[in-house]
C-alpha cells in the first residue's frame, strides 16, 4: 500500500487560499482583543453605575481588571508571535542571510532572538532597522494596554458623598431637652438659656435655597441648614454617623427634617399717650408698659427700661410660664406669639420713633421620624420657636408669683436688629433663630446608639472615559491593521504550516550537510558546522528550487533565488514538492 505522500507527491500553491487560510488564522486573536475590550468597558461601567462599594468590593474590581489587562496583554503577545512566524518567510525570502541568522529568524516569535538577531546583523542596516520596528511595536502594544490602567482609580471617600450604607448602630443626637452636660438640666431657665446661646451659633453659617423636599434631602452636607425661596420658612436636616466617625466627617444624611416658619406677622405703631412707666422687681418706674395698636387691635406690652434703648431690636416673649406650658402667647402645640420692639432716635424733641411687631412662629413635627428618639417634643420646639427672645432670667413680681417673661436686647448694627425690615423680614428672622437653636442642637447635645442607616467610607470609581474609550479604539484599530499589514506583506510568499515537521522539511536543505551529525552541539554550532559545510557563498534565501526532475521544491538553500528575481516578485501559482 503506497502511503500518502508517495500517491499526492506534490501540491498545488493558491495564494487566494492562502490569503484565506492565514485569515482564519488571525480572527480568533483580534476577536479576543475586541471581546477584552468590551468585558474591560463594561466592568468599568458595571462598578460606575455601582457608585460607591465596600472594601472587599473594590478587591474584586482590582482582581477581575488586573485579569482582563493580564489577558489582554497575553493575547497581543501570542498574535505578535503567530505574525512573526508568518513573516519570516517573506524576510527570508526577500534577501540571503548567513545560517545563524536564519536561525534566529525562524525564531522571530522570541523577542530575546530578534535581539541576537540584530548583534549578529550588526552590519546590515535595514535588518536591524526591521528588528528594532519589531520590538517597538510590541512594546507599543503592551504599553497601550498598561496605559489603560491609567484612565481610572478607585478612590476612597472622605464625607458623605464617598460612603455606602446598610443597617446597624448609629451615632444620633438626643432631641429630648436643650442638655447641659450630659444630661437635662433640673433648673428651668438653664434649658431657655441654652436655647438662646445655640441659636446665636447659626450667625455667618451657609443657608442652603430650597423648594420642596427633594432639594433638602439632595443638599450637600456642607448645608448647615436651608432657607424656603419663599423667604418664611427654614428647615434642618438630621443626620447620623458611624461611631468610629469621632470626627464626623461622613454622616448619613437622612430624609427627616424639621422646619422653623413664621405665619402673619402685625406691626404697630407706638401709642405713646396711652404708655405707662409702672414699678417692676427691678425698682421705681424701671418698667414700660408699651401701648401699640394698627387701627383695628389695640395692645399693652410691658418691657424693663433696661431691654428698650435707643435705636436698639428688643425680641420679646410674653408669656407668663415656661415656654412648654404658656397659654397666653400660644398659637398651637409647637407654636408662639413673639413680639418685636424697635426704637430709633428721636429728632428735634419728638416723640422716639417706636414700632412693634408680632409674629407666630412654629416648630414643625420631624417630618419621616419613625422611632421614638426621632422625634422633637412640643416642649423644645417651642423652645426653639422662643429661643430669640429668652435669656433664663424671671421675675418674681409681688402677687404674681414666678413670671417668665424674657427680652434680648440688639443693639443697631448687631446681626438680628431690625432696622429697614418689614414685619414678615422680621418674623423670617426669628424663624431662622430657631432654626439655628435647633441645628446647634443636634449638633452639641450628646449622642446616643441607636439602630439607624450605618454609613461606611466607600470607593468609588472614577473613570476618565475619554482616555478610555481612545485608548480602547487605537488597542482594537491597531490590532485590525496589523492583520491587514501581515496579509498584504505574506502575500506574495509561500507561508508554510507552522509546524516543526514542516519547518523540518523546508530545512533539511542545510542541515543535511551534518549528515547525521551534531546531534548535541549548540544551535551557534551547529550555524557554524553548516555553514562550513557549504559553499563558500555561506548564504541561504527561502524560495523555490528546482531540481534535475524538473519540480519545483520549497527549500532554504545557497542557490535559490531571492522573491524579486521570481516572475512578478511572487512566488508562482503551479505545483510544489
Amino acid at each position: 500500500m503506497q502511503s500518502s505522500l508517495e500517491s499526492s507527491p506534490t501540491d498545488e500553491f493558491d495564494p487566494t487560499q492562502q490569503t484565506w487560510r492565514l485569515l482564519k488564522e488571525q480572527p480568533p486573536h483580534l476577536i479576543f482583543t475586541i471581546v477584552l475590550l468590551t468585558l474591560f468597558i463594561v466592568t468599568l461601567v458595571l462598578f460606575k453605575n455601582a457608585g460607591n462599594v465596600s472594601h472587599d468590593t473594590k478587591i474584586w474590581f482590582n482582581v477581575i481588571t488586573t485579569i482582563l489587562n493580564l489577558a489582554l496583554g497575553l493575547n497581543f503577545l501570542e498574535a505578535f508571535k503567530d505574525m512573526a512566524k508568518v513573516l519570516r518567510w517573506r524576510v527570508l525570502a526577500n534577501r540571503s542571510f548567513t545560517v545563524r541568522e536564519v536561525d534566529l529568524i525562524l525564531g522571530g516569535e522570541s523577542l530575546m532572538k530578534l535581539g541576537k538577531l540584530m548583534w549578529e546583523s550588526r552590519t546590515k542596516p535595514v535588518t536591524i532597522i526591521v528588528c528594532a520596528s519589531w520590538i517597538a511595536l510590541n512594546l507599543l502594544a503592551q504599553a497601550s494596554i498598561a496605559m489603560l490602567s491609567m484612565t481610572y482609580s478607585m478612590d476612597g471617600g472622605t464625607n458623605t458623598t464617598g460612603i455606602y450604607t446598610g443597617d446597624g448602630i448609629v451615632n444620633a443626637a438626643k432631641l429630648d431637652c436643650y442638655y447641659e452636660r450630659e444630661g437635662c438640666p433640673v433648673a428651668p431657665g438653664m434649658q431657655l438659656t441654652t436655647a438662646h446661646n445655640y441659636g446665636e451659633l447659626i450667625q455667618g453659617q451657609r443657608c442652603c435655597r430650597y423648594q420642596d423636599d427633594s432639594d433638602i434631602h439632595n443638599g450637600s452636607q456642607t448645608c448647615p441648614y436651608f432657607c424656603h425661596d419663599n423667604g418664611q420658612e427654614f428647615a434642618h436636616r438630621y443626620v447620623e454617623y458611624n461611631p468610629h466617625d469621632e470626627a464626623q466627617a461622613y454622616p448619613y444624611l437622612t430624609n427627616r427634617t424639621v422646619r422653623a416658619s413664621t405665619g402673619q406677622c402685625y406691626q404697630y405703631d407706638v401709642d405713646w399717650p396711652n404708655s405707662l412707666l409702672v414699678s417692676g422687681t427691678d425698682g421705681k418706674d424701671d418698667v414700660q408698659v408699651f401701648a401699640f395698636t394698627n387701627g383695628t387691635f389695640t395692645g399693652h406690652l410691658p418691657i424693663p427700661r433696661s431691654q428698650g434703648e435707643y435705636n436698639s431690636t428688643t425680641y420679646v416673649y410674653n408669656g407668663s410660664a415656661l415656654p412648654r406650658d404658656d397659654t397666653e402667647t400660644a398659637c398651637g402645640p409647637r407654636c408662639l406669639w413673639i413680639y418685636v420692639l424697635r426704637l430709633g432716635i428721636p429728632k428735634n424733641n419728638s416723640l422716639l420713633p417706636a414700632v412693634i411687631f408680632s409674629c407666630p412662629i412654629t416648630v414643625s413635627e420631624v417630618h419621616n421620624a419613625t422611632w421614638k428618639w426621632q422625634f422633637l417634643l412640643d416642649s423644645e420646639a417651642r423652645l426653639a420657636a422662643a429661643s430669640i427672645a429668652l435669656t433664663g432670667r424671671y421675675t418674681s413680681p409681688e402677687g404674681r408669683g414666678i413670671v417668665w417673661q424674657q427680652y434680648q436686647l440688639y443693639p443697631w448694627g448687631s446681626f438680628r436688629e431690625t432696622h429697614n425690615l418689614d414685619a414678615q423680614q422680621v418674623g423670617a428672622d426669628i424663624a431662622e433663630f430657631a432654626v439655628g437653636s435647633l441645628v446647634a442642637m443636634a449638633n452639641l447635645n450628646p449622642k446616643q446608639q441607636v439602630p439607624g442607616t450605618l454609613p461606611t467610607l466607600g470607593y468609588h470609581l472614577d473613570a476618565h472615559w475619554q482616555y478610555i474609550i481612545a485608548l480602547a479604539a487605537c488597542i482594537g484599530g491597531f490590532h485590525c491593521i496589523l492583520v491587514a499589514l501581515m496579509l498584504r506583506i505574506a502575500g506574495p510568499t509561500i507561508v508554510i504550516d507552522d509546524s516543526n515537521l514542516c519547518t523540518a522539511r523546508i530545512l533539511q536543505g542545510l542541515v543535511g550537510r551534518l549528515n547525521g551529525r551534531g546531534s548535541l552541539l549548540s544551535a551557534e554550532e551547529l550555524a557554524e558546522g553548516i555553514q562550513r559545510a557549504g559553499s563558500q557563498k555561506g548564504q541561504a534565501v527561502y524560495g523555490i528550487e528546482r531540481e534535475l526532475s524538473g519540480r519545483r521544491v520549497l527549500t532554504l538553500g545557497e542557490d535559490v533565488p531571492v522573491r524579486t528575481k521570481l516572475i512578478n516578485g511572487r512566488f508562482t501559482t503551479e505545483d510544489y514538492a
